[in-house]
């Protein structure tokens, strides 16, 4: 279960990510699908969260102690992937660009 929140923040990280893309242009689509709908699935999904985070005893019938230890690495998590980024793009710039690209013939 704490999966599933872990899934619901990336999901709405990236409900957020497409509202930043498409914040200065739109590109022709509607505010509906690059405005609305990415800001009203990011505020759902939060809420998810939050319930989930709330009511983990009564999802997984397990005491508080092992409901936090199922949580608190959650946060660490998602704080590592830019702390580990930032490591890299001090000490190997060149790597760091290479985060962006892909090489499809490379497999």
């Amino acid at each position: 279960l704490a999966a599933l929140a872990a899934l619901a923040a990336l999901a709405a990280l990236a409900a957020l990510a497409v509202y930043g893309f498409f914040r200065r242009d739109r590109r022709g689509l509607p505010a509906w699908r690059v405005v609305a709908a990415p800001l009203l699935a990011g505020a759902g999904l939060a809420v998810l969260i939050v319930l989930v985070c709330r009511n983990l005893g009564l999802l997984t019938g397990a005491s508080a102690g092992i409901n936090a230890a199922l949580l608190v690495p959650l946060p660490l998590a998602f704080a590592a992937g830019p702390a580990v980024a930032l490591r890299i793009r001090r000490r190997d710039p060149q790597r760091y660009a290479l985060l962006t690209t892909v090489d499809a013939e490379r497999g």
